[in-house]
């Protein structure tokens, strides 16, 4: 078992305890009987297509955190047991509404995530239709805050995000970007939520490029952004302009493409939560790009609940063969909050689940993030955001953790938290 961190358990031991109480199950050292896995939760994942590595790492939460959990029932001498069912949505919203249906086939009553908000909003009037509770540790894209609905996001809508980037732009002295974005609900809301939030900071937004999610080839942005970048460059300055990337896995694509140009390479770059830690970005050619122009990309993390959970992150950090990204702790989180609002309720009354939900993110939460605590649309009203660089080391390259900001209310100011060696 993962060390969890003492607070946590000691929280949790009292609601499991009560929970057990309540729906008939002791949970003490001298219980007889055979455990049961009475708990069976859905996981929606992107495992193949665009944004596979996202999927992986909350694979690996999953399946970290469902052997945490089951180890400390049997600590506590308690029969239950949580299994969880992985459906993988190849990144495609119609396969995540059909793999939503063989879940519920399946008996499964919550579900999470799906990987991203092109997929929720594929499935949100279904699960709304069918009394099926999605907990979303990926999808930001703030249209999708709905309240009243079955979905749950225990990650912040990208308002945090867009807020927390242009603060870091600012900072960075960077006064001209050029964005590249992602062409979906997500990409489109995240590049308009940030190069707005950089205006209003002073900043100056110049034209950049909308690329479509099917799309492989990239040489013809590349070369379209090489001269948009040397206008700019020769109207402000090559140290006051950069390329802001909202992209997913197509990041690395993006950067070989972007090589093969004149100026792209000559100036900063930076990203968001869906390329940040990609395993891509640190090997290749992609990786001497990003090295080269100093590419940093934010990531939902909190140092301080990392760092007094160091074994269950090193865990996961070696079965994944890398750093798990924010949307993977979440995930790990979101399993334990799931699985004890499930003792607690013992029912699949969507309504008492929503209940039993809410009381257990705002109480207890999760051993990584600790309580979670929702808005009147069920997402999280809080946010940590770390920044990561691509670095060289020796012969290789690594991804950095550099500096932390907080926010701690939507529009509120980013408060610096740590800084990295």
């Amino acid at each position: 078992m993962s060390e969890v961190s003492a607070a946590f358990v000691i929280t949790l031991l009292a609601a499991v305890v009560f929970a057990c109480g309540c729906t008939g199950t002791e949970a003490g050292p001298g219980q007889q009987g055979e455990a049961v896995q009475d708990i069976v939760v859905g996981a929606l994942l992107p495992l193949t297509g665009d944004y596979s590595g996202g999927g992986e790492a909350s694979r690996v939460a999953l399946e970290v955190a469902a052997g945490d959990i089951n180890d400390y029932f049997v600590s506590i001498g308690s029969d239950h047991r949580v299994g969880i069912i992985i459906e993988d949505t190849k990144a495609d919203p119609a396969v995540a509404l059909e793999k939503l249906k063989t879940l519920e086939k399946q008996g499964t009553r919550i579900v999470i995530s799906p990987g991203t908000s092109a997929e929720l909003e594929a499935i949100r009037t279904y699960a709304n239709e069918h009394g099926i509770l999605i907990v979303s540790t990926m999808s930001t894209a703030p249209s999708l805050a709905i309240a009243g609905d079955n979905v749950y996001r225990f990650v912040p809508p990208d308002t945090y995000q867009a807020d927390v980037m242009a603060y870091y732009l600012r900072e960075q002295g960077v006064t001209v970007i050029l964005p590249v974005w992602r062409g979906d609900v997500w990409g489109d809301e995240l590049e308009k939520l940030t190069t707005a939030a950089f205006v209003r900071g002073g900043g100056k937004v110049l034209d950049g490029a909308r690329y479509t999610p099917e799309q492989e080839e990239y040489s013809a942005i590349a070369a379209d952004l090489d001269a948009r970048v040397a206008e700019a460059i020769a109207v402000h300055g090559k140290e006051n302009v950069a390329v802001y990337l909202v992209s997913l896995d197509e990041a690395d694509r993006i950067m070989e493409a972007a090589l093969a140009t004149e100026n792209l390479p000559e100036i900063r770059w930076y990203g968001c939560d869906g390329n940040v830690l990609l395993d891509e970005l640190v090997t290749g050619e992609p990786a001497r790009f990003a090295e080269q122009t100093g590419f940093t990309s934010p990531a939902l993390w909190n140092q301080e609940g990392v760092a007094s959970n160091t074994a269950t992150i090193q865990e996961m950090r070696e079965l994944l063969g890398r750093h798990p990204d924010g949307y993977g702790l979440a995930t790990y989180d979101a399993l334990w909050i799931v699985t004890m609002a499930r003792i607690e309720t013992d029912t699949a009354d969507a309504a008492m689940l929503k209940a039993a939900l809410e009381r257990t993110a705002g109480e207890s939460g999760g051993p990584l993030f600790g309580p979670a605590h929702l808005n009147g649309a069920g997402d999280l009203s809080n946010a940590h955001y770390t920044f990561w660089t691509v670095g060289a080391d020796g012969d290789a390259y690594r991804w950095v953790p550099t500096v932390q900001y907080g926010i701690a209310s939507a529009g509120a100011t980013p408060e610096l938290e740590w800084v990295g060696a």
